[in-house]
């Protein structure tokens, strides 16, 4: 889906490009001059609007130049329009008026999935040149200055005001007089006493932390949330969160922006966060109606390259400076990006220069970061004997530099990684060979990482009664248990009718599968499912038939501590062992998967060591595999988690 309205938005920055070195051609000496006629070309029909705008500033110098800025930076802004576009925003808007203390994401998601029969319309792309009238641009820019010359905003400089406050858009969405709705919210809360930036976003971001945070890891959105809805947000994506801080910032005049990671370097997704401009020209990174300002990306690791989102056309930028016939990747044809990682020193950025192992006769080389879909390109500089150097990038991550060859990534070096220090250290593939004993396909959950200890006090009991009033306590958690299946050994005094686990006082659940083995048959026994019911509101879906659906994802999650889940057999049973696996995110080894091994080979593409079918849970085994060089796993059965790792001391080292 989102594929889809990415390549809209890249098929118009090559039609911007285009348009671009045809003026260049023409001899045109101005390059906003040049940006501004081919907007006004480009408008068509409403052209006449546009000039109307300019116009109408006329003897205002400052307006007339701020009106100039924002139609020739409209090149290559757009929103949707059609029924599927419609709906959505009915759905959103009918969803935020939903008062409660959470919202379900699976259900909603669902929800929205079903019940759109629209989903896959399509979508008709709409130029801001070719929509919006006179009367929308004037009112924006109007409004935007009233809020210029504040204590917190009066250190911009015009350029600085036109790409910091004046912008009516910031993504996809549709175009709406949002302005005065936002004033009239957040201006009351900045008092006479504040006088810094800083302290003006402080105020702000304290009114939105109160607004309730659920931010969802997924969300089938077709476009951007519109501004009169976001004000009244439930739920989003971080990038929603992060679009209503710029709204509510920007509305009194606040300079704040959006800031992305393109794709981290130590897992499979991008980030999107605010930016705020202060007096002495820094950025500071936050987290809109979350963190305050400088305290969002020290949280984080794994980050290789920052980009701030620009309204303005970036002159600098890979696609507006490829003044050659070589092909470039899709995310450097984006011109409203500029790279500021320099402004983040706390992330310990480096400089390397690296060799390329083959002969290329491209211009530019690009410093990559793993996914499963494919290297992802992060940074591009230019090939110089034989060599390509990167400036201000994130220690501690595995890249690869690779060309742009035939529409795809070509690998130019092995993949090696930088540390703090400045040390680099080469992933070469050897000819030595040993036998890998894999156990996951991805790292060790953080987000799980409490869960573990606080296992400790829970037991498995059994008991004659339906309620547990009296039972034997068969095992108690004394240390965590890990995320892996595990079976441990019992031995009851008698047969029991009832069988369950308890958590302990500090845990909600939080078991994921759990099988009781007849000691006579060796087989699970079944039962009626029985235990506590009041599931959490975080997870309403987590019951406690979840325990015995043999879906290791799934679990039981409850409001209460000491909850529990177990059986009720049609009649006493004796048990000698108990398999479980706590709460975890599914990525060990599932015995009868489907896994293929790859490994970097000498020439710094990938290679298949084979496929196999996983004939036990928690370990896979390859036999005689090269050394030395990076190893991937992927599962072909189910789950999409995968990460690079390399092999040191006879563990998986993940990256």
């Amino acid at each position: 889906m989102y594929q889809n309205y990415s390549n809209m938005k890249l098929n118009l920055f090559a039609t911007i490009v285009l348009g671009l070195y045809l003026f260049l051609l023409s001899g045109c000496s101005n390059t906003n001059n040049r940006q501004l006629e081919l907007a006004l070309q480009t408008a068509g029909n409403n052209r006449q609007q546009l000039e109307k705008v300019i116009q109408h500033y006329q003897g205002d110098k400052q307006k007339e130049d701020a009106a100039r800025f924002l139609i020739r930076n409209m090149l290559g802004k757009y929103y949707l329009e059609g029924n599927r576009i419609d709906k959505f925003h009915q759905f959103i808007d009918s969803t935020y008026r939903i008062e409660q203390e959470e919202y379900d994401q699976q259900t909603i998601n669902n929800t929205y999935r079903t019940n759109n029969k629209h989903q896959q319309d399509d979508a008709k792309q709409q130029a801001d040149l070719q929509q919006l009238n006179a009367n929308f641009l004037i009112t924006q820019i109007d409004a935007a200055f009233q809020v210029w010359q504040r204590p917190w905003n009066k250190h911009l400089s015009f350029d600085e005001f036109c790409e910091w406050i004046l912008p009516y858009r910031i993504g996809n969405e549709l175009p709406e007089i949002w302005r005065e709705e936002y004033y009239n919210a957040f201006s009351g809360l900045l008092t006479d006493s504040i006088l810094t930036t800083r302290d003006a976003c402080i105020a702000i971001n304290n009114e939105l932390i109160k607004l309730p945070i659920h931010v969802f890891n997924d969300f089938p959105k077709p476009a951007d949330i519109k501004p009169s809805s976001l004000i009244h947000i439930k739920f989003g994506l971080c990038g929603d969160y992060t679009n209503l801080a710029i709204y509510a910032m920007r509305s009194v005049g606040i300079p704040v922006t959006t800031g992305s990671i393109p794709h981290w370097g130590h897992s499979n997704n991008s980030h999107a966060f605010n930016l705020l401009y202060d007096e002495d020209g820094n950025y500071y990174d936050f987290a809109g109606g979350e963190h305050h300002p400088g305290d969002h990306l020290k949280r984080f690791d794994g980050i290789p390259k920052v980009y701030q989102k620009t309204f303005s056309i970036q002159q600098t930028s890979l696609v507006m400076t490829n003044t050659s016939k070589e092909e470039i990747p899709a995310f450097f044809k984006n011109p409203f990006m500029k790279d500021i990682t320099d402004h983040f020193p706390a992330i310990h950025l480096q400089t390397v220069s690296i060799p390329l192992n083959r002969t290329c006769h491209n211009k530019y080389a690009y410093l990559c970061v793993f996914d499963p879909q494919g290297w992802f390109p992060v940074d591009w500089g230019k090939i110089s004997d034989k060599k390509v150097t990167f400036n201000h990038i994130g220690p501690d991550i595995i890249y690869q530099v690779n060309s742009y060859e035939d529409n795809s990534l070509q690998p130019l070096s092995s993949p090696f990684v930088v540390d703090s220090t400045g040390k680099v250290t080469i992933f070469e593939c050897r000819r030595e060979k040993e036998d890998l004993y894999l156990e996951r396909k991805y790292r060790e959950p953080k987000h799980l990482e409490a869960i573990p200890p606080a296992f400790v006090g829970g037991r498995f009991q059994g008991s004659d009664y339906a309620d547990f009033r009296i039972a034997e306590d068969l095992y108690t958690f004394t240390e965590a248990p890990s995320f892996k299946y595990t079976t441990i050994e019992v031995n009851p005094k008698k047969s029991y009718k009832y069988y369950r686990y308890q958590s302990s006082p500090n845990l909600r659940g939080n078991m994921a599968e759990l099988e009781f083995y007849d000691t006579n048959s060796q087989q699970i026994l079944k039962g009626e499912i029985i235990g506590t019911d009041n599931t959490s509101i975080y997870n309403p879906h987590a019951t406690k038939y979840n325990v015995f659906d043999g879906d290791p994802l799934t679990f039981f999650h409850t409001r209460d501590s000491m909850s529990w889940a177990g059986l009720a057999l049609s009649k006493p049973a004796h048990i000698n062992k108990i398999r479980y696996i706590i709460r975890n995110d599914d990525n060990g080894i599932r015995k009868g998967n489907l896994y293929e091994l790859f490994y970097i080979d000498e020439s710094g593409a990938w290679a298949s060591a084979g496929k196999q079918t996983a004939e036990q849970d928690e370990l896979l085994i390859y036999k005689q595999i090269p050394q030395g060089t990076l190893y991937w796993l992927r599962n072909y059965t189910r789950g999409k988690e995968e990460r690079i790792f390399t092999y040191e001391k006879g563990k998986q080292v993940w990256w």
